[in-house]
């Protein structure tokens, strides 16, 4: 009883010492209002608990993933899934991607795996180490400087294939037909993110923006347009589609290079409502244009068309966009960490609010540039017994397996690729929405 007694009494000091820190650490009423809630006091003592009290002694970094773990569980509870919680490694990847540059390999990734872990090739950038060295886009990453990465995070394998400029780096892959996997070694290079496409049919010019995620977009977005102007073209398409937004102020900047005047979005915070930006009076572009969405344009998209359909500067083409009308804060956090939370809901020019609703379009044509490939599966059929399906004069056979289960999907369509990175590739007639575009300009 008496030893009992002595551990609580060790304990409470412990926690006392935890509730000072706590004091130390946050403003006089969070700090009350944390300790004075039951769930508050429980957090505390869940660690003091586990640091003192666990079976196996716990080192430094598993303490350090303790304290995250119970961060990423607060942000999880908003069930919000615009706020959001990045470790330090990977806040530091999002800063080198506003930035617009980084030091890699010039290679863009896609998970390997369902759940979003490994990595694999998407597209090597012309030019650069991957693409020189000879990897190419499907190779899947099995080491990054003989570490296993198959199992991990893709931001965690992004990180560990970015560093300093002129250092090496190791890659195995496993590519599709080769039986044993392949290494190479690569040198960092500076890799500047392209977020602009252009293209140009006829007197019609093209630019498509990919992201607002970086502060280069409205550089990147000049020249696109002073170099069609150069070549001649009288009309403009501007392609928001699969444009997932960025930055609140690059969407104000590239809103501005098409309007002449007046507010380009307003913002709702708990207190006020305001305008957030206006045209500079200064625009790139003030010929005819029209502006393309889909399901995937969010966001600063969103703001851009939206500010572009209200003062009737462009006719809006394709599907309803995807309904983000929220902005985020990103805070730097103590242990270098970053909190992106949800502070404003942002307005168009005439006050529409679109979070959850999206854009409707001037003119709604369906996206056809990625059918959905024909498929099907089944199960119940004889073990190894062959399957006819038979789908507007389509007939596929295939055979079931030792537990009569079937399937069968159709290849995906490939695209063609551009030769050079910042170089659209057009195909009016496999492109619905850009072919309207083309007729609404009249050409």
């Amino acid at each position: 009883m008496r030893e009992k007694m002595k551990r609580r009494a060790w304990f409470l000091v412990g926690l006392g010492v935890l509730l000072a820190l706590v004091y130390a650490q946050l403003p006089r009423p969070q700090a009350e209002s944390l300790l004075q809630n039951p769930n508050g006091q429980a957090l505390l003592e869940v660690y003091q608990r586990i640091q003192q009290d666990y079976l196996e002694p716990l080192s430094k970094e598993k303490l350090n993933a303790l304290l995250e773990g119970a961060i990423g569980g607060m942000v999880g509870a908003l069930k919000d899934p615009f706020t959001s919680y990045s470790p330090p490694q990977r806040a530091s990847l999002r800063q080198e991607d506003l930035r617009g540059e980084f030091y890699g390999i010039g290679a863009t990734l896609t998970p390997a795996n369902p759940d979003g872990t490994g990595a694999k090739i998407e597209g090597v950038m012309k030019g650069l180490p991957a693409q020189r060295a000879g990897m190419r886009a499907g190779d899947v990453i099995l080491e990054v400087d003989g570490e296993d990465v198959t199992a991990l995070p893709l931001q965690e394998v992004v990180a560990r294939i970015r560093g300093r400029e002129g250092t090496k780096v190791t890659i195995k892959v496993r590519r599709e037909g080769v039986p044993a996997p392949l290494v190479f070694e690569l040198i960092r290079e500076k890799v500047e993110i392209i977020s602009v496409s252009v293209g140009k049919i006829g007197d019609v010019g093209y630019v498509a923006l990919e992201t607002f995620g970086n502060f280069k977009v409205e550089d990147q977005l000049k020249k696109a347009i002073e170099g069609l102007k150069a070549q001649g073209v009288k009309k403009l398409i501007f392609d928001l589609r699969d444009n997932g937004g960025g930055l609140l102020d690059q969407g104000c900047a590239v809103a501005s290079a098409f309007l002449k005047e007046g507010p380009i979005v307003y913002t709702r915070t708990r207190n006020l409502t305001r305008v957030w930006c206006e045209a500079s009076g200064r625009p790139l572009w003030d010929g005819p244009m029209v502006v393309l969405v889909n399901g995937n344009s969010a966001s600063a998209s969103e703001i851009v068309a939206g500010a572009l359909q209200d003062y009737g500067r462009a006719q809006v083409i394709g599907e309803k966009t995807f309904g983000k009308g929220v902005g985020q804060t990103p805070y730097t956090l103590a242990n270098g960490g970053e909190l992106t939370l949800v502070t404003f809901e942002w307005l168009t020019p005439k006050r529409r609010a679109i979070n959850k609703e999206g854009l409707k379009p001037d003119i709604e044509v369906k996206d056809t540039r990625f059918p959905t490939p024909f498929s099907f599966q089944g199960a119940g059929a004889p073990p190894g017994a062959e399957v006819t399906v038979t789908l507007n004069g389509k007939t596929v056979k295939v055979k079931a397996d030792a537990e009569g289960k079937f399937a069968y999907a159709e290849p995906q369509r490939s695209r063609p690729l551009p030769e050079e990175r910042g170089q659209a590739v057009l195909d009016p007639e496999g492109d619905a929405i850009l072919k309207k575009a083309l007729e609404v300009l009249g050409k």
